[in-house]
């Protein structure tokens, strides 16, 4: 009997040798190949907008009033900054005036600004104590006051500085403000807030 279970034992084995059995203690162990590291490409830090480049708030303009000739114009020039660092007009010009000599040279000054390609960031603006009347019923108004004008920086497509104004500059106001069917800015003069009358 032993002989006979030797022999079956013998048998079962070379059958299993040449049926290409594996995982004896002598075979390699199967192992996958390690997958390849993914390193995370960095997340890009967000540019800060530029305060100047950042739209003020448009006024309620549906009433004909000093209190909104006054908002007009304020809005007008707080669109300064703006326009300038965006090169965006579309609201400057809805509020100028076809005669306005002042409006019309800002919007040259930008659109030449932007055909070369430059950048401004900077005069912003911080009111000071204004004054508005009405001048004639529900047409033309003044508007008079003071303001400051926050230091500037143009620079060309390469980032060099192309013009400066390192420090802010303390303004005095007269602006005309009509309304004749809709608002606009009619004439605005600027001048340095120590030779104003």
């Amino acid at each position: 009997m032993r002989r006979g279970k030797l022999g079956l034992t013998f048998a079962v084995l070379a059958v299993m040798l040449a049926s290409g059995c594996t995982g004896q203690a002598g075979d390699p162990p199967t192992t996958e190949p390690p997958s390849p590291s993914v390193t995370p490409s960095p997340t890009p830090t967000p540019t800060p907008t530029p305060e100047a480049a950042i739209p003020p708030e448009r006024p309620d303009m549906s009433q004909v009033d000093e209190a909104t000739a006054e908002a007009v114009f304020t809005y007008f020039l707080k669109l300064y900054p703006y326009v300038y660092a965006t090169g965006d007009l579309t609201e400057w010009r809805s509020l100028s005036h076809p005669e306005c000599v002042f409006c019309a040279s800002v919007i040259t000054h930008v659109e030449e600004m932007v055909a070369k390609g430059n950048a401004n960031d900077g005069s912003l603006i911080t009111l000071g104590e204004v004054e508005t009347l009405e001048v004639t019923d529900g047409e033309w108004f003044s508007v008079e006051g003071e303001f400051q004008e926050g230091p500037s920086v143009e620079r060309d497509p390469g980032g060099t500085v192309v013009d400066e104004r390192p420090t802010p500059d303390d303004l005095h106001f007269f602006a005309a403000v009509t309304h004749d069917g809709a608002w606009s800015v009619r004439e605005v003069d600027v001048a340095a807030a120590d030779a104003a009358p």
